[in-house]
This record gives structure tokens, C-alpha cells and sequence, in this order.
């Protein structure tokens, strides 16, 4: 089993090429590309911008194994009862599944379709209708993905609504039923929601390709390092273990702002590592 980085732990004081660079000076192998390293870049030509950080990649022995894709108001954009406002924000996803195949990233994390309350519908009608969206719009990507070869992981949400709970998932993958759907599991967004991480691994099971791992408080989104939260990460190791999990497990912790505690707190996230393979 391995640990990964998220970059965005880097972001803003490195620039991707620095935050490659340190990656690589560690004892970190895997890394996800953050959404925040490209938003910058998307009102001028992110695709070529893509390209040259494929290119940058190349020169050093990181392996990318997520790429993040935008997300924020397009994920209430993706539930819209406007179907011309659905349609483009589907096709931008679309787009992230093509800058995964160009930075040579094998799975793209997606945010589930959200809902806004509506002055004409009940809640639950909301949810119900959200739910099948959500199938519709993983069924209607996927066929992109298939095209290039990309697997897309669906995170649990933090936010209470459709794709918080393992139920959630479970019944989505049922739904949708395809090889280049999957799961990503974030493990503070679970706990924040009161709910057991280990037997959430569990239940997720094999539909598991993605992971952002990181602990708070149980009640608010911290992303602190393992350890420093009040999750238990004994129980959540010997999750990872039972289902056999072969992808590594990436670090979503929060960067400190300045320079010098960066460098810092990924020498903390070596020891901490070092610690969860023991337990």
C-alpha cells in the first residue's frame, strides 16, 4: 500500500513545476493535480496550458494518479431545470475527461450534481430527481471516458444531500453499471457526517478507485493530516486492507501559507505514513 500527494498542498506559494519538483525530493510517489492549479487558466487556453504540464510531468519520476476536476457552480449548473445550461456543463466535464488523457492521468475526481430547492417542488421530489440526473449524467460520460480510456471517481459529498452516504454510492454504481465508474472516498467528508470511515471502505468495497485522505474534528471539513483529528485510522487501515485496495492513497491536507511550513508539513505526512503502514 502507498500514500500519495495532493499538490494543491502546494498551492499558491509553488508553482506546479516547484510542487512536482518537492514531490519528488519526498518519499511520495503519487500525486493528484488540484482543480485550483488550472481555474487561473480557463478564459485562456487551458488545453494547451494542459500540454505543457504534461510535458513539464514528463521529466520527473511523480506518477499522477488523479486529476481533479472543476468543480463549484457547475455542479448546481449539472442539475439545472434548464436543459441548455445542463447540456454545457456537461460538455465541460467532458473536456476534463480529455485533460486527463492529455496530463496522462488515469482517474478524474467529479463531484456529484447538485439541487438547489425549487419554489414548486418538495425537497424529496428534489432529491428523487437529482439521483436519476446523477445516473444520467455518469452513464453519458462515461461513454467519453470509455473513448479515452479514463475512469471516472465520483466523490461523497461533505454536503447533505444525494451522494453523502455510502447508500448513496452504492445505489449510483448499481444504477449506472459501468466499468469506468467508480468511487472516490473521502474520508473527512465521511466522518464529518457522522459516519464510520472503516465500514465505509467497506461497504464501498471494489467500486473504490480514488481516495482523499485526511481527519478533523467530526464535526467541520478540516482537511487536517491523519492523526490530528479524531478519526480511527487503525480501524480505517485494516478497511483499506480487507478490501485489497491497490491504488494509492492520496493526502488531501491543507497547505500552511507560508513557504518553509509546506516543506514542513510534508515531512509530517512522511512520518505519519510511516506510521499508518505499521498499524
Amino acid at each position: 500500500m502507498e500514500f500519495g500527494l495532493d499538490i494543491g498542498i502546494f498551492y499558491p506559494s509553488f508553482t506546479i513545476e516547484e510542487a512536482l519538483n518537492l514531490t519528488e525530493k519526498s518519499k511520495f510517489r503519487y500525486i493528484e493535480y488540484p482543480y485550483e492549479y488550472f481555474k487561473n487558466h480557463e478564459k485562456s487556453n487551458l488545453e494547451e496550458y494542459m500540454v505543457k504540464i504534461s510535458k513539464i510531468a514528463e521529466s520527473y519520476s511523480v506518477e499522477p494518479y488523479q486529476l481533479h476536476a472543476i468543480y463549484g457552480e457547475i455542479n448546481f449548473q449539472l442539475a439545472s431545470v434548464d436543459e441548455k445550461v445542463r447540456k454545457e456543463a456537461i460538455n465541460k466535464i467532458e473536456k476534463w475527461i480529455k485533460y486527463s488523457y492529455i496530463l496522462n492521468v488515469p482517474v478524474l475526481v467529479v463531484h456529484f450534481a447538485f439541487t438547489r430547492s425549487l419554489q414548486n417542488q418538495t425537497y424529496m421530489k428534489a432529491v428523487e430527481r437529482v439521483a436519476q440526473i446523477n445516473v444520467k449524467l455518469a452513464k453519458k460520460i462515461a461513454k467519453t471516458a470509455e473513448e479515452y480510456d479514463i475512469k471516472i471517481a465520483f466523490e461523497n459529498c461533505l454536503e447533505p444531500w444525494f451522494g453523502g452516504s455510502p447508500a448513496d454510492l452504492l445505489w449510483f454504481i448499481s444504477n449506472v453499471d459501468s466499468n469506468h465508474i467508480g468511487i472516490c472516498l473521502d474520508t473527512g467528508h465521511i466522518h464529518a457526517n457522522h459516519l464510520d470511515v472503516g465500514q465505509a471502505i467497506r461497504q464501498v468495497g471494489n467500486h473504490l478507485i480514488a481516495t482523499h485522505i485526511h481527519d478533523n474534528n467530526g464535526r467541520h471539513d478540516q482537511h487536517y493530516p491523519p492523526l490530528m483529528g479524531t478519526i480511527d485510522w487503525k480501524k480505517v487501515m485494516k478497511a483499506f486492507r480487507e478490501i485489497d485496495y491497490k491504488y494509492p492513497l492520496i493526502f488531501e491536507v491543507r497547505g500552511n501559507m507560508e513557504k518553509g511550513k509546506k516543506i514542513n508539513q510534508i515531512k509530517l505526512l512522511e512520518k505519519i505514513t510511516g506510521y499508518l503502514l505499521t498499524i
